[in-house]
């Protein structure tokens, strides 16, 4: 017996469907897997910290040439330290005043000499490239006065505070004139000369006998009109008192 026709159409339909391939899903690429790395060795560990240790070698080396500096200033200061008790009398050194003689702040003029001693070997000045010239507190005006205190180490002296001159030197001596200057305070002085070499320190001097200074008289600011004025207005202030105190008895007889 013949099946129905639209059972066999559904048939067909199903073995059509089952006949249908079976499609496989693309295969993904396999992932890939890097290998470990292998750790810096020592020899890469220095490479890259070469710049570092290179700019901390050229900081290091910088210090070391600023300590070696300052090593040599200080030692340069240190060995420019001249001490009086250590230096020759070299040079014959004159001054014009007389001994005690008065002289004017602003007004008076010194002369002041010196030469190389006579008796020096040839030679001796060698060193020497300029002559300073200084007022010096007589031990008279220092008792009793530390900012005049004499001390051997020259960068501590106040002996000798007041700068007359300075001049390059030369073998057959030197001449310097000298105006008192304003602000020369009264006191008794002598008279100093300081060889200087290059440097400026003191390699030798000469000096005037501090028993036998000078006085300086320093200006007090009371010029002779002032002093005239005051004695018109002093007068004046006395005879007007007198006159007012005779009015004033004249009134009181009335």
């Amino acid at each position: 017996m013949a099946a129905p026709a639209h059972r066999q159409r559904s048939r067909s339909s199903c073995l059509h469907i089952h006949a249908k391939p079976i499609r496989t899903p693309p295969s993904l690429p396999a992932p890939s897997i890097k290998p470990p790395q292998p750790s810096p060795t020592e020899q890469q560990l220095r490479v890259r910290s070469s710049p570092s240790s290179t700019a901390m070698a050229q900081s290091k080396l910088v210090m070391a040439l600023l300590v070696a500096v300052l090593a040599a200033g200080c030692c340069a200061s240190a060995g420019a330290v001249a001490y009086l008790s250590k230096l020759p009398v070299t040079l014959d050194v004159t001054a014009s005043p007389s001994p005690g003689q008065v002289l004017h702040a602003g007004e008076d003029v010194i002369t002041v000499t010196w030469a190389l001693n006579a008796s020096r070997p040839a030679g001796d000045d060698a060193a020497y490239k300029n002559v300073k010239v200084s007022l010096c507190y007589a031990p008279a005006s220092q008792k009793e006065r530390e900012w005049r205190k004499t001390h051997d180490d020259l960068k501590k002296d106040k002996t000798c505070q007041f700068k007359v001159a300075q001049q390059p030197y030369a073998g057959a001596g030197g001449r310097v004139e000298y105006r008192v200057a304003l602000d020369i305070p009264t006191a008794t002085y002598y008279v100093r000369a300081y060889a200087l070499d290059a440097s400026g320190t003191q390699v030798a001097y000469g000096q005037t006998a501090p028993a036998a200074a000078f006085n300086v008289v320093s200006i007090t600011g009371v010029t002779t009109s002032i002093k005239v004025a005051a004695g018109v207005f002093s007068t004046f202030s006395v005879v007007s008192l007198a006159f007012f105190f005779f009015i004033e008895k004249r009134k009181k007889n009335n």
